[in-house]
């Protein structure tokens, strides 16, 4: 019948034991407490239903099948320290892939540090996910991610401040030369509005705005990405949201109504702690907040 271990830090407690001969000393190596090393000893003993130490005054000794178990267990450690070792060389050196997930509206903003990137970094495979579902960084779906709203808390990701966006609405010089620039929130409702779907608009500010305000016979399309927006209002369908950020990068687009409507938002660099440290985490973390440092200044 195979083994079957409750915990494998039982394991690791008793061999610190085995090496050191005392509780106490164990117990300080680990920076636990002596009932603690105790404790995890008597477990281990339970579950093999075996007895692994004798036990006298001047501390522990193993017995011939605790020195079978802590052989064993010093060369498991070996292989763990080898692999341990390789995993650090390998996240000190930049090359393999990267994954950076954001919404596809930033993909605009992002573009320019993507493009630096993979000009410094060629060794690295740059994959940008574009997606309106957030990414689980901790089951590996990405490294990176790019997220905007409120500061995220889950609790093994570090999330730090890149800057405070602001979105307004923005439309065409086509389209204004056609239907007119509306001088107040009331002339918006002789306009046509691009928003997004059903079930989206709660996560765009803007979006959510046209819904509350404007009519729905005024919303001539609806869609399930920012980036898709952008190309509709880019191309006349109509007033839309953008980010300020995104509408600079499109000449054509003029602001409507800046200073009656709009939108701050924070935009966050956020990382998993196992690859935060990591080289090419760091290299593109670098490049990211320094392009948005010089953005601000």
């Amino acid at each position: 019948m195979a083994i079957q271990f409750d915990d494998w830090q039982d394991v690791k407690v008793a061999f610190e034991v085995a090496r050191l001969g005392t509780l106490t000393a164990a117990a300080e190596s680990l920076g636990v407490h002596h009932s603690t090393v105790l404790r995890r000893i008597n477990n281990l003993e339970d579950n093999l239903d075996a007895r692994l130490f004798h036990r006298h005054a001047r501390g522990y000794t193993v017995t011939e099948i605790g020195a079978k178990l802590f052989a064993t267990a010093k060369s498991i450690n070996a292989e763990l320290e080898k692999l341990h070792n390789d995993i650090i060389a390998a996240d000190s050196q930049l090359r393999g892939s990267l994954l950076l997930t954001t919404v596809s509206g930033f993909i605009d903003v992002l573009s320019d540090v993507c493009e630096q990137f993979q000009s410094l970094h060629p060794q690295v495979q740059l994959e940008v996910i574009l997606d309106q579902n957030r990414l689980r960084l901790d089951h590996g779906q990405a490294h990176i991610a790019v997220r905007a709203g409120p500061r995220p808390d889950e609790g093994d990701y570090i999330a730090q401040h890149l800057a405070e966006l602001s979105s307004g609405f923005y439309a065409s010089k086509s389209y204004i030369e056609k239907y007119g620039m509306p001088k107040n929130i009331e002339q918006l409702q002789q306009h046509s509005f691009v928003s997004g779907v059903a079930g989206y608009n709660g996560k765009v500010p803007y979006f959510a705005w046209v819904d509350q305000h404007i009519e729905p016979s005024q919303i001539k399309l609806r869609v399930s990405e920012t980036s898709e927006a952008t190309r509709a209002i880019v191309r006349g369908l109509g007033i839309g949201g953008l980010q300020h950020e995104v509408a600079s990068q499109y000449p054509d687009l003029l602001p409507v109504l800046p200073k009656e409507l709009n939108w701050p938002t924070d935009l966050w660099l956020v990382t998993h702690h196992l690859v935060h440290r990591t080289a090419k985490v760091q290299a593109f973390s670098q490049l990211l907040k320094a392009y948005f440092k010089d953005l601000k200044a």
